[in-house]
């Protein structure tokens, strides 16, 4: 393969003060990234730390894409993927941190002829102490909810963890399909979003990253673990700006869009009145006010 026909690749960052987070991201990539051709986009949501005059300054390869205000984690994306001209996108969380040549490997995979039917793949996530940390999940459904909220997991943990669980750690050294990659590392082919749509600007943080693996299911391709691929995943460290409860208040948010989305009206107010139960039932054994809380957020949903 000449030069000029080589596959590149678009590695696209989105950052809401996290400067150091997003600097230590960038000069991962830099340094591991090898016999690769590739770009980098860091969309920066309104920051107000710095972080846009910083890379600016330090990473003078990085296309910076400036957004007023917070956009978002789905509409920034989309801004830069609507800029990329390359044949791959690595959707990248700031804060990430490459461990090898994670990029290498994941274009290596996708472009085998047999992995043509593979639309999104991710790499094995740990943090920083290289504990084994969630990357990939099974598709949330109402049986999930159903299971969870009578304790069937803990009757049947064997099916519940390899067919149910929404979110696991990879704990493997096969590579192997999985229902939907977390948004912290999605190397996605560019030909099958232009099949599938964009990230689905509905969702503001949370749950995007499902909601498209599950078009991309429905498209009939599929997402693959390429546990060779090693990230560094600080989890919840780009949101730390965020209150907890607010984050919990976007997640259920997004939770409950991703059911009428994928399933119809229906099947998430059956879902939702089974976490009304679960969250009420806490609510009586302990009487604690944070509960009450949850309540209302998955109430208003």
């Amino acid at each position: 393969m000449t030069e000029q026909n080589r596959p590149s690749v678009s590695i696209i960052i989105v950052s809401y003060n996290t400067r150091d987070l997003t600097r230590g991201c960038l000069s991962s990539i830099f340094t591991e990234t090898k016999d690769v051709e590739f770009d980098v986009y860091v969309v920066d949501n309104g920051s107000t730390d710095g972080s846009a005059e910083e890379i600016e300054r330090e990473f003078p390869r990085v296309k910076l894409i400036p957004n007023p205000t917070n956009a978002g984690f789905a509409r920034a994306n989309n801004i830069a993927i609507g800029k990329s001209r390359a044949e791959y996108l690595f959707l990248l969380n700031p804060d990430t941190i490459l461990v090898n040549n994670a990029v290498k490997i994941f274009l290596d995979y996708m472009e085998q002829p047999e992995n043509r039917m593979v639309g999104c793949c991710g790499g094995s996530l740990y943090d920083e102490h290289m504990a084994p940390q969630i990357a990939y999940g099974n598709f949330p459904t109402l049986e999930e909810a159903v299971f969870k909220v009578l304790r069937l997991k803990k009757v049947f943990p064997k099916y519940y963890r390899e067919h149910l669980k929404a979110s696991s750690e990879n704990l493997s050294n096969s590579t192997r399909r999985v229902d939907y990659i977390v948004g912290a590392d999605m190397f996605l082919r560019k030909s099958v979003l232009d099949k599938t749509g964009l990230l689905d600007e509905d969702f503001f943080l949370y749950f995007e990253d499902t909601e498209l693996s599950y078009r991309i299911f429905r498209q009939g391709f599929i997402s693959m673990i390429c546990p060779e691929a090693k990230i560094i995943h600080l989890s919840g460290k780009s949101s730390s700006d965020t209150s907890k409860m607010e984050r919990i208040r976007i997640r259920e948010k997004s939770r409950f869009l991703f059911y009428r989305k994928c399933y119809g009206e229906r099947v998430a107010l059956l879902i939702k009145i089974l976490y009304l139960i679960k969250n009420s039932e806490r609510l009586l054994l302990t009487h604690d006010k944070k509960n009450l809380e949850m309540l209302k957020i998955i109430f208003r949903s």
